[in-house]
């Protein structure tokens, strides 16, 4: 079967098949455009690659194409999960790789909007050094957790022995169950992947019901939160704060913020991320490591992680 690597994803990786699979074709830069990455992919039974979104004329244009290996967790957010299923494609992804670096700069950011850093580094910015803002611990407060997968999991786990009461929320959880999260809880953490059911589930009516002290961290996909909605609150602070990570639209990279990045990012009780919770030097290790273990997988016709 012939591999293409349309893109390595790290060194590791180019090692990884270099000493075992040196017969697999591998680029060393980034298709410039989809026709680029089409004619990296002709006569490829596998392949990898994750800077151009896979769609119904990639896959239309390269029809020896069976098994794509996705260097991410939310392979939707890569890949037209409807245009693969329809070209017969099967989609690999890489769960869990980077759950415990999300984990962990989701709670570095509720301790930064938590004790106001934010608003203090803005205030360092124009030149004034006052130090007398309060703000509060995140230890003894009660935590909503949107999501249980991975990175949930690990969330909770940092939690334990800081004397939290933890709520957590799912696909399952009735509409009764999502509303009490935001009635009772004082630190949100939303660490869930965006689909049908949980588009727009951070809705208007929900952040209303949020108390005034409380902060928000979205480390799982724009979407899930109504932006418009978060952003009136967090500047009429009816909400003490909030961390985002994702949003809905995100400039590509290496583009200047969007308007909507920009707003968020001008207001004091906001701190702003690139979407890099996931970004870790261990987990750029293990992802090299998965995908690898992916195209073997499917090489062989046993494709392991396939997404759904």
């Amino acid at each position: 079967m012939k591999v293409v690597v349309a893109e390595p994803v790290n060194n590791k990786l180019k090692n990884l098949i270099r000493e075992s699979n040196p017969e697999w074709v591998m680029y060393d830069d980034s298709p410039k455009d989809k026709e680029e990455l089409i004619s990296r992919l002709k006569g490829a039974d596998v392949a990898t690659s994750y800077s151009i979104k896979y769609d119904a004329e990639i896959f239309e244009a390269c029809p020896d194409l069976k098994y794509l290996a996705i260097p991410a967790v939310g392979a939707n957010y890569f890949v037209d999960m409807d245009a693969a299923s329809e070209f017969g494609v099967t989609v690999m992804n890489c769960p869990g790789y980077n759950s415990r670096a999300v984990a962990e700069l989701a709670l570095s950011m509720a301790i930064a909007v938590a004790r106001k850093v934010p608003s203090q580094q803005h205030e360092l910015s124009s030149g004034l050094w006052h130090g007398d803002s309060h703000g509060f611990q995140i230890s003894g407060k009660k935590v909503g957790i949107i999501g249980n997968g991975n990175v949930s999991k690990a969330v909770q786990e940092l939690l334990e022995g800081w004397s939290v009461e933890i709520s957590v929320i799912n696909s399952k959880s009735t509409a009764e169950e999502v509303d009490n999260l935001f009635d009772v809880n004082q630190v949100f953490f939303v660490c869930c992947p965006l689909n049908d059911s949980t588009r727009g589930l951070v809705s208007a009516e929900r952040i209303s019901r949020m108390e005034k002290n409380s902060i928000v961290i979205n480390v799982g996909r724009g979407a899930v939160i109504d932006e418009k909605a978060l952003y009136k609150a967090l500047s009429e602070n009816k909400i003490y704060g909030a961390a985002l990570d994702v949003f809905s639209k995100e400039p590509e990279y290496g583009s200047k913020l969007s308007q909507e990045v920009k707003d968020f990012y001008e207001l004091k009780n906001v701190l702003v991320t690139p979407h890099v919770a996931g970004n870790s030097f261990e987990s750029s290790e293990r992802l090299a490591e998965m995908i690898y273990e992916n195209l073997v997988s499917a090489t062989k016709k046993q494709p392991v992680n396939v997404y759904k």
